[in-house]
């Protein structure tokens, strides 16, 4: 059994950066959740000025003033969390999160795919890398192995059957034992795996117990069992600022943030955006909701912020805004293959970026396709989700003529017809129109008299002296003429 291990040092520090590039560089001090005190991670910047991990906030303030000690939201650390299981999960079906920032994932067979498992794991390295993660990658037959080779190294492999040599002169430190396994082991003078295997497993197992069999089990190269967890299917990013922002356009750039870390998240899987749901968390305790209307799945974060603008223009929050939360739903970008010999068809992802795009300006209730509906109404239809599709189907022959179509208006738009004897002599339509040169009807439509939408008319189609060929019909119940459309 071959287990990859993904671990990034400093978890805490590097969730923060992840949501919140421009703090790169800075003296940090970071500390977990609101109630903590103590520090548990330190720029490079900020361990130069020397504050260590384990400080008080108060005493890594005195070591400099230019120390910055920033609290980690849980939204940041779930996210960046996340972001790492699904990395692993683009390799693999069988992942395990063994705690935050250390994730495993059972890699037998993939080597092929890659040219070998040295290749797999640079590749590993970049894809955390994409997701604003700068891990450690190892391989070897266990995952306690792969672990301290990832803890030895950035990117490091442990060749089958050579576990034990790799690990012989490595400090028992990297497996992280508890501090009073550790402190033991250093009483006996064990400071290496390879002094530890030397011991007698019974008897360290005697004294340290299930931790110390572990351990031993490890220094002698032996692997482990791995048991997965169960997929998770959730998307969710969020960060909260320290500063609340009354604007529209600073929530929007906080926004694009949010969003372009979860685009990056379902490209590994090979999905776009089919759901959106938006979070803002108000100065003073309030929330407001926003989902945004996706006519079709798609990887374009612009048309997405195109869209929450429109939405947020329509419906302010009232107040300035401390915190963006987004989930969001995975869809397949649909790749269709046209016809060799028919009209060529639009990328499918151009075409659900154009979908959205139209969407944020016209309303996403105005965008889609027409479905002809079971009705004897005459030209019943209603507007569906657009999609691309394409069938094959019977080619026959053209018809030597090319037949006129109806060129429908919605709604109809009022007409004047002027009749004689039932027959129409002159039609006007928003000042167009003219004398009546030929005409055919009329075509009574009858139906749905048991409901509010009964129906009740008569179609004509007449041809004007000016060349345009109407379809106007006479509603019988309001007693009053229509231009349904124009016949091209």
């Amino acid at each position: 059994m071959r287990i990859a291990s993904l671990w990034v040092p400093d978890f805490p520090l590097a969730a923060l950066l992840r949501s919140f590039p421009e703090l790169r560089e800075h003296p940090l001090a970071v500390m977990v959740g609101p109630s903590s005190r103590d520090v548990v991670a330190a720029s490079p910047e900020a361990q130069a000025l020397g504050v260590i991990p384990g400080m008080t906030a108060a005493q890594a303030r005195q070591v400099d003033g230019k120390v910055e000690v920033k609290v980690v939201p849980q939204e940041v650390l779930a996210a960046a969390s996340a972001a790492l299981v699904e990395v692993a999960g683009g390799f693999s079906p069988q992942v395990r999160q063994v705690q935050p920032g250390l994730v495993w994932l059972k890699v037998d067979g993939l080597e092929g795919h890659f040219g070998g498992e040295r290749a797999l794991a640079l590749e590993l390295w970049r894809r955390c890398f994409r997701v604003g993660l700068v891990a450690r990658v190892g391989i070897g037959n266990s995952g306690q192995l792969a672990t301290v080779a990832a803890r030895s190294g950035d990117v490091v492999v442990v060749p089958g059957g050579g576990e034990a040599g790799f690990l012989a002169p490595l400090s028992v430190e990297l497996a992280a034992p508890s501090p009073g396994c550790w402190r033991t082991l250093q009483l006996w003078g064990v400071r290496s795996f390879g002094t530890l295997a030397k011991l007698p497993r019974e008897e360290v197992v005697a004294r340290l117990g299930e931790e110390g069999l572990e351990l031993h089990r490890l220094a002698c190269g032996e692997g482990g069992d791995f048991v997965p967890d169960l997929p998770q299917e959730e998307f969710r990013e969020g960060v909260w600022l320290e500063e609340a922002v009354p604007s529209l356009e600073g929530c929007l750039f906080v926004l694009h943030g949010v969003l372009s870390r979860l685009a990056e998240r379902l490209r590994l899987r090979g999905e776009g955006f089919a759901q959106v749901r938006v979070e803002l968390a108000l100065e003073g305790g309030g929330k407001r909701e926003y989902r945004l209307p996706l006519v079709a799945p798609t990887h374009e974060v612009p048309a997405l912020l195109a869209l929450a603008r429109l939405m947020l223009q329509a419906a302010p929050p009232g107040e300035a805004v401390e915190g963006v939360v987004v989930e969001a739903k995975g869809g397949v970008v649909r790749s269709v293959q046209g016809s060799l010999f028919g009209p060529p068809q639009p990328h499918p992802g151009s075409l659900a970026a154009a979908l959205v795009r139209l969407s944020a300006i016209v309303g996403p209730e105005r965008v889609g396709q027409p479905q002809l509906t079971n009705s004897h109404r005459p030209s019943a239809w209603k507007l569906v989700p657009f999609a691309l599709t394409w069938e094959r189907g019977k080619e026959g022959r053209l018809p030597k003529e090319k037949p006129p179509a109806l060129r429908l208006w919605q709604p109809p738009k009022p007409a004047q017809v002027t009749v004689v004897g039932g027959k129409p002599l002159a039609v006007r339509v928003n000042g167009n129109g003219g004398v009546v040169v030929a005409w055919a009807g009329p075509y009574r439509w009858q139906g749905e008299w048991w409901g509010e939408n009964a129906f009740d008319r008569d179609d004509y189609d007449v041809a004007t002296a000016d060349g345009v060929v109407w379809r106007v019909f006479y509603h019988r119940r309001e007693k009053r003429w229509y231009v349904d459309g124009v016949y091209d």
